[in-house]
């Protein structure tokens, strides 16, 4: 017995989101490459609903410029082929010790029921900056594959939440980031950070459009204000409007929501980040 596919509101010949399905023949021929996010791009008619929410995104992010829009997913579809994303086997890649506590993906409830995916970097954790920081692609496979294993949990290609237009709403189907630098031992303008830092935000404002919901900077050492200003510098005003610096930790709990979901030493009542991850994946959370 099979279950009715969801249909997206108000989709008319006339609006921009018709309009942008109405090219992706050209670019799926163009790249070669159907997949992001855990969706399988499609042209069938009428438009499957997991498509529409990948297309949306991508015109929200350009205010309705369907050729922009266009030229975003193109780029972003070619990008991930060469990045090696999207393959058919399922090796995850070890990066071993030294990126051990470095990186989490959590869940945090909020009112009715809902639940915000979270992902955290522990820069208190690295103790040798060449470890994680030495390596620029190496880097870049651990941030993106980080990045990649939230997006999992918003579960594109299964939900019936549709995206309002530009405009017309919040999107429902977005990331928290939280950035901690309690016990960070690298004060001082490092190359290495720097750079991993640069292409860190070049490439999510590339190609992660819409996909920020809040991000967090816990603890900041004056000395990195650096970092603020690379930040302005690569992202838009609307995206830098998202950020936001929490002097203390122990107040993070209070923005992010459900104590239970949020450790101890941040002001929460949970458990550890590490354990938090393993609920999520064990399906508990």
């Amino acid at each position: 017995m099979s279950s009715q596919s969801p249909s997206w509101p108000d989709l008319t010949p006339d609006i921009p989101l018709f309009q942008f399905h109405s090219r992706l023949p050209k670019i799926l021929e163009e790249t070669n490459h159907p997949h992001i996010w855990g969706v399988t791009l499609t042209t069938s008619a009428p438009p499957a609903f997991s498509t529409l929410l990948v297309l949306q995104k991508y015109l929200r992010s350009v205010s309705n410029d369907v050729d922009k829009a266009a030229e975003n997913l193109t780029k972003t579809l070619k990008w991930r082929m060469e990045f090696g994303l999207d393959k058919e086997e399922t090796t995850v890649e070890e990066f071993g010790p030294d990126f051990e506590g470095l990186g989490y993906v959590t869940q945090v409830g909020k009112p009715g029921g809902k639940e915000d995916v979270v992902t955290w970097n522990v820069y208190g954790a690295v103790k040798d900056l060449k470890k994680p920081f030495g390596d620029l692609q190496r880097f870049l496979r651990w941030r993106i594959g980080l990045m990649e294993r939230a997006i999992s949990h918003l579960n594109l290609s299964t939900t019936t939440t549709p995206i309002p237009d530009h405009g017309k709403g919040d999107d429902p189907h977005r990331i928290d980031q939280i950035h901690l630098y309690g016990g960070v031992s690298f004060l001082r303008m490092d190359p290495l950070v720097k750079a991993a830092s640069k292409a860190t935000i070049e490439i999510m404002q590339a190609h992660y459009p819409e996909l920020l919901l809040r991000k967090f900077f816990v603890e900041v050492p004056l000395i990195m204000s650096w970092m603020f200003t690379a930040i302005s510098m690569f992202v838009s005003a609307e995206t830098s409007r998202k950020f936001q610096v929490i002097s203390y930790k122990e107040n993070l709990a209070k923005e992010l929501g459900n104590a239970e979901d949020v450790p101890k030493d941040l002001g929460g009542s949970g458990p550890d980040l590490a354990t938090l991850e393993k609920r999520l994946e064990g399906g508990t959370a």
